[in-house]
């Protein structure tokens, strides 16, 4: 179904500091309201390609995690799938952690898409390969004694997969000047390097160390995320930085707290020298287990995200706009009696101990925009031009769930890519 709005929204431009306020949090700030008329429209995948049959029910490929426009294109994107169809059997196996895994042979993809007045065109489909030239894979990566750790499962008797070397769960990409993707995975967590050609692993920017020469270990305090939360956004500045966030904050005691912890660590990477840094971010309050969706550069220091969760009311789903440009390195912080960053919970403490985290201002609500949260999260975002963004959804392979009784269930939704066109630059 194909369906076009032209409504007026109001966008907040410009710093949300709170310029050293007290508040408890720090929400987005509202400034000097500016109304913008903006067009809307939305096309999805129509016949999309054919994975597989399990249990008497079709597959497709979807599960778009990530997105990125193609420079110099007519509306062409390359879109990144996660770590494959999968669905959780706690319901009919009832143990905690067991994932279905129907496709054990499934390499998460590279997609080539073409908006088109009848739809999203898929243009190409490419495998990504581990630097041995092996397809990788999704099973879980995760340690095996970690709490909320997950096992892989082939089928409805509990069967266990081969093991697999490239495991990875993809949930961002983005394409630097030379036409190399650099992907985000939320296993370890890690940022990959891959050829613009060969769709080869190059390099692997991992938290978590690892023997093989590919390999690099970068700040080890992000293997301390929350299982299957690792890096869900990434990012290439216009100078050749890589930027990733996290989900959701650090597994640490803090994320258990009576009050919590709303604070969310932002990896900034220079790839060439290895360097890191660490900035923080504040998820909103009153949503209910916030999660980013992706990261997209505006230039050095400004960054879009999206933020999604469950407030009250239901479903949020927001776009945002980052200033890391006066934010504290916070790895180069000591904190008091082995505490961690996260200690501080949110913006008002952080601000207190003479720490600047990101600063934040609300671009678009996505739900009032006319995304369609029943087609899946928002998990991809990109920048057309000044004045034209694009977001897509998460359809999980089109896969709700198993019963109870061992009918694989689905949800029927499309992958479908909402064009936001502005009246007006939205940045400069």
């Amino acid at each position: 179904m194909k369906r076009f709005f032209s409504v007026i929204v109001i966008v907040a431009f410009g710093l949300g500091c709170n310029n050293g306020a007290t508040n408890e949090s720090s929400n987005l700030v509202a400034l000097e309201p500016i109304p913008l008329t903006y067009e809307f429209d939305f096309k999805c995948v129509e016949s999309p390609e054919f994975i597989g049959e399990f249990l008497g029910v079709h597959i497709a490929e979807g599960g778009f995690s990530g997105l990125t426009f193609i420079p110099g294109t007519d509306l062409e994107f390359y879109a990144v799938t996660d770590r494959g169809p999968n669905t959780s059997l706690t319901t009919y196996l009832g143990e905690k952690g067991g994932m279905l895994f129907p496709f054990p042979d499934y390499s998460q993809k590279i997609v080539r898409l073409k908006w088109t007045d009848e739809g999203l065109q898929v243009l190409a489909v490419h495998s990504i390969l581990g630097e041995d030239g092996e397809p990788i894979c999704g099973f879980p990566a995760e340690r095996s004694l970690e709490e909320g750790a997950e096992t892989a499962y082939l089928d409805l008797k509990g069967t266990q997969p081969d093991s697999r070397s490239w495991k990875f769960d993809l949930e961002g990409i983005t394409l630097d000047a030379n036409g190399d993707f650099w992907l985000a995975d939320e296993y370890r967590p890690a940022v990959l390097h891959v050829d613009g050609k060969s769709f080869r692993i190059k390099q692997v920017f991992s938290a978590e160390k690892d023997e093989r020469p590919v390999f690099k270990l970068i700040n080890p305090d992000f293997a301390k995320r929350q299982p299957n939360r690792g890096f869900e956004g990434v990012a290439i500045t216009p100078e050749g930085k890589v930027l990733a966030i996290l989900q959701s904050p650090l597994n640490t005691p803090e994320l258990k707290d009576s009050l919590p912890n709303r604070l969310i660590r932002i990896l900034h990477l220079n790839p060439t020298t290895g360097e890191t840094k660490v900035f923080g971010y504040e998820a909103s309050e009153g949503i209910h287990d916030p999660k980013i969706g992706d990261l997209v550069a505006i230039n050095e220091y400004e960054f879009l995200i999206i933020e999604h969760g469950k407030d009250s009311l239901g479903k949020v789903a927001r776009i945002i706009r980052l200033d890391l440009e006066h934010a504290t390195d916070i790895s180069q912080i000591h904190f008091n009696m082995g505490s961690s960053f996260e200690t501080l919970k949110n913006n008002s403490k952080a601000q207190f101990q003479g720490i600047i985290l990101a600063q934040k201002s609300l671009v678009l609500d996505l739900i009032e925009a006319g995304f369609n949260s029943d087609f899946g999260k928002p998990e991809g975002l990109s920048i057309v031009d000044v004045s034209t963004l694009a977001v897509v959804n998460d359809n999980d392979f089109g896969i709700d769930k198993i019963n109870d009784q061992g009918e694989l269930i689905l949800n029927n939704q499309p992958s479908c890519i909402y064009l936001f066109r502005f009246n007006q630059p939205i940045f400069q």
